[in-house]
Parts: C-alpha cells; structure tokens; sequence
C-alpha cells in the first residue's frame, strides 16, 4: 500500500440501473475493507442515482449525463472530477468499452481497477489500469465484482477474508443492497389506498420491456405473450390485480398490455425509482424480462420468474434465492457477450429463444411461488 493510505475512492456505476444494482455486494465489501474513505459514485442515468441515494456504503452520488451532453462539457467534468484527487477508481462490472478505461484511468491518481474482457479487450484498452482481474466467463455478476474488490485488496496489500465458494452462502453473506425510503414507502401507502388495496391485495409485478441500447429489446417476450399470461392469471386469481411498471421508452409497449390484459392492470409510470421500488416491494411475484427492474426486484425481496433468451441467465439471474429462471434450450443459447457490439440472432433464428418461450410454462413458475 506504500506510505499513503487510500482515502478517497470513486466508483463508476455507467451502463444502467441492474448493473449497479448488482455492484452493491461488491460496495459493502470495499466499505469493509476502507471504513474510513470517503467512497462516491458516478452515474449516468437518474434511475442509478435513485436507487443509489439510500445505499449506507456510499458517501456521495454524482450524476452525469455524458451521452446526451456535449463532448467539451462531459470533458469538464472528468477534469473536475480528477481535480477532486480520488486514489482509487473503479469501473465497475461489466464495463467492456474504450471510454471507459481510459476515464478509469484518468480518474485514479494512484489505482484504477477494472477486468480484462474476454471478447475484444486489447482493443478497448484493458491494460492503462494498474489493477485488473480477468473476466472469469462462467461466474455471475456479483461475484466478478467480489473478485475485483478481491484483487484490489491484494494489490494494496490489505488482508480479506476469503469469500465462501458455494453460491448458498455468496447468496447469504453478499446480497444485494437496497433500503427504502421513507418517502417511498409513504408514496406506496397513499397508492395502495388510492386503489382501494389491502395489506392483503395480491398483486403482481410485470416489466415487459427493457433497454433500447444496443438492441436490448430483442431479448423481450412479445407483449402478447404478457397479455395472455395476465389473461389466464386473472381467471384463477379473480382478486388479483396486475402493475404494469413504465418506463420512458416502454410506453407503447405497456399501454397495450393494459389496454388488452383486462380491467385489473394497472399502468405503473413512476419515474422516480425509489417510488417504484416501493411498490415493487409490495408485490407477491415480479415476472420480468432480463432488465433493471428485474434486479431491483430481487433486492427488495420479491419473489422473480425472469424470462430468458439471447442474454446469459447465468451471470445475470436475479441475486436472490426467490428466482424461477424461465428459458428454452436451444443449443445457441446464450449468444450475447460483453462488448460494444449490439445484440443480433447469429443463428438466424429471429429471436426463438424468447419470441417462442411458452406462455404456460411461465405461468407455472408463477404458481409455484403462490404455493
């Protein structure tokens, strides 16, 4: 560690919501291991920055929007923020593009840490960090960022215990990190009671949607699927009700599931997220593509049946014993990586994996939760 102890370190949460969300294991570890730093994050979306407000590990939150701001301007603020003098920068997992590393880079006066990606990490410049570990392929999330916390402190020379091997007990001592707040909660209480719901009331969560970058809409079940799905839920369930959560770019694809599902949907087009988490935590099961909301899910404890297709369900299942993960098994499947490329169908399938996952067999995951 030499003469100087690491006293402030920056944390980059950029891709989206699920990816940090799925950092927060890894933060309480690093909290551990520098009780005393001051540990900030950056974000580039609101939603980050929301549910990152109420994490006990952190001690600041920036936001900055650098793909919508102009190039001079996100360039200020990197200098500003270098001007703050963090020791340690990390970015955190998964983070697979040039950008990234070299801002990593650029941050960290004394240590910047991030892994070395399996699919075109040379040319995104993996090696201007001084602190790496290698992706490890078949691990989730969770844990590669437990490695990079891992590797860090190896570097510096601090002593950690060793993490436990079984995912039982990862699950158990390394779990995903989400209070609520106050507000949130009295923002689901005036809704339960504006919809005349009980404490009682069985609803069900649904995200149907996810992010448009790099054609990650792809990898969602069609909203017809959901439609029937609701439709046959709503015939065994007559008191159930059903919370179609919206965000600002699944607007089309959530209005048509309201508008056909049946007079028990309800459109959810909360944008601030610690509201929407707050009703999420009042759900009895949350179905979900692979998505953000997927994940806050989990780390509120809701039980999750999460559909599957081109992304890999083993390193991005939610982090939570309470999962059903629901996929076909084509031979194909998983065939999206971590990298800067898009998603696409290599098999030339259209998207089978998910646009032909059965409805019924979603539904039984549901009802073996409701058991």
């Amino acid at each position: 560690m030499g003469t100087k102890p690491i006293r402030r370190i920056i944390v980059f949460c950029l891709p989206g919501i699920g990816d940090a969300i799925l950092f927060t294991p890894a933060l309480a570890l690093l909290r551990r291991l520098f009780p005393e730093a001051h540990i900030a994050v950056m974000t580039m979306f609101h939603g980050t920055a929301d549910i990152l407000a109420t994490n006990p590990d952190l001690d600041e939150v920036h936001h900055f929007d650098f793909f919508h701001a102009p190039k001079l301007e996100s360039l200020r603020r990197l200098w500003r923020l270098r001007q703050e003098g963090f020791d340690l920068s990390i970015m955190a997992f998964p983070s697979n593009r040039l950008e990234y590393n070299w801002v990593n880079w650029f941050i960290g006066r004394r240590w910047a840490a991030a892994h070395r990606y399996a699919h075109q990490g040379w040319r995104n410049c993996w090696f201007v960090n001084n602190i790496t570990v290698r992706e490890a392929g078949n691990l989730h999330n969770v844990e590669e960022n437990l490695r990079l916390i891992r590797a860090i402190a190896d570097h510096v020379g601090l002593r950690l215990a060793d993490l436990p091997f079984e995912r039982t007990d990862l699950l158990r001592q390394c779990p995903l990190k989400l209070p609520l707040s106050d507000e949130g909660r009295r923002f689901a209480d005036t809704f339960f009671l504006d919809h005349g719901f009980s404490a009682n009331s069985l609803l069900f969560g649904f995200h149907t949607w996810s992010s448009t970058f790099k054609n990650m809409t792809s990898k969602c079940w069609s909203k017809d699927n959901f439609v029937a799905l609701i439709r046959r839920l709503s015939a065994t369930h007559p008191d159930a009700h059903f919370l179609v959560f919206s965000g600002p770019t699944d607007t089309a694809n959530s209005e048509y599931i309201v508008k056909h599902g049946g007079d028990r949907v309800i459109l959810v087009q909360e944008r601030n997220l610690g509201h929407a988490v707050a009703l999420q935590a009042r759900c009895r099961v949350f179905i979900t593509n692979d998505s953000g909301l997927m994940h806050l899910a989990a780390a509120v404890g809701v039980p999750v049946v999460a559909l599957f297709g081109a992304t890999d369900w083993r390193r991005l299942h939610p982090w939570t014993a309470q999962h059903v993960v629901v996929r076909q098994n084509l031979p194909c499947m998983p065939c999206f990586y971590y990298s800067s490329r898009p998603l696409r169908c290599p098999a030339r399938l259209d998207y089978a994996c998910i646009r032909e996952l059965p409805v019924a067999d979603v539904e039984r995951a549901v009802l073996e939760f409701l058991k």
